[in-house]
């Protein structure tokens, strides 16, 4: 029987633990890689590996199954963006709270008909906006123990991601130096400067 998928399964910390585990040998091989082509000079492109091809070697020498693998490092990056999204609807029932007492505030000492049936309209628009982002919160119930979970590492997970964003840096500016010490000079001008 085959293993149930990891989109059909929740994330375990054993999942977690064993995401972080294969990004960071594949992150130090990335950066071992960088700073021999800074030190001893080289091909970039040859000596330096792109992060999935050290993900599958990382995975490969740590006994991890590469599709297994994958389908937790895919898991784990949709519920990054939906603790995101949450965080961000979190911060909009917020400010929407805020203007919804602002309004109903202006509605109770509103005196003319137009200007109640504005802030009446307004107040109900954003209800229904906030019962619309609490609708969107309770479908998202299932990933909150998984979203708890990566919680738990969030100091791992940031720090691989500056890492990557950093050895990506790197790699930019040895390329850009790279590229333009490569560049034939300018041919001397053959004007005459009289």
């Amino acid at each position: 029987m085959p293993a149930t998928p990891i989109a059909e399964a929740a994330l375990s910390a054993a999942d977690v633990t064993m995401f972080i585990a294969v990004r960071g040998k594949a992150l130090q091989r990335l950066e071992d890689a960088l700073e021999a082509v800074e030190t001893n000079g080289g091909d970039i492109v040859s000596q330096v590996q792109d992060l999935g091809a050290a993900e599958r070697d990382a995975a490969r020498s740590l006994g991890v199954d590469w599709l297994r693998y994958t389908s937790v490092r895919e898991r784990v990056g949709r519920l990054l963006s939906a603790h995101r999204q949450q965080e961000d609807r979190r911060l909009l029932v917020a400010e929407l709270t805020r203007a919804r007492q602002d309004l109903e505030a202006q509605l109770a000492i509103a005196t003319d008909v137009a200007g109640h049936q504005f802030l009446e309209a307004q107040v109900k628009s954003v209800s229904a906006q906030l019962d619309r982002l609490a609708r969107e919160t309770l479908a998202a119930g299932p990933q909150a123990q998984e979203i708890e979970l990566l919680a738990s590492f969030r100091a791992s997970l940031a720090t691989q991601q500056g890492r990557q964003e950093h050895l990506l840096k790197r790699l930019q500016e040895l390329m850009r130096r790279t590229v333009s010490s490569e560049s034939p000079s300018p041919a001397p001008s053959t004007r005459s400067t009289k």
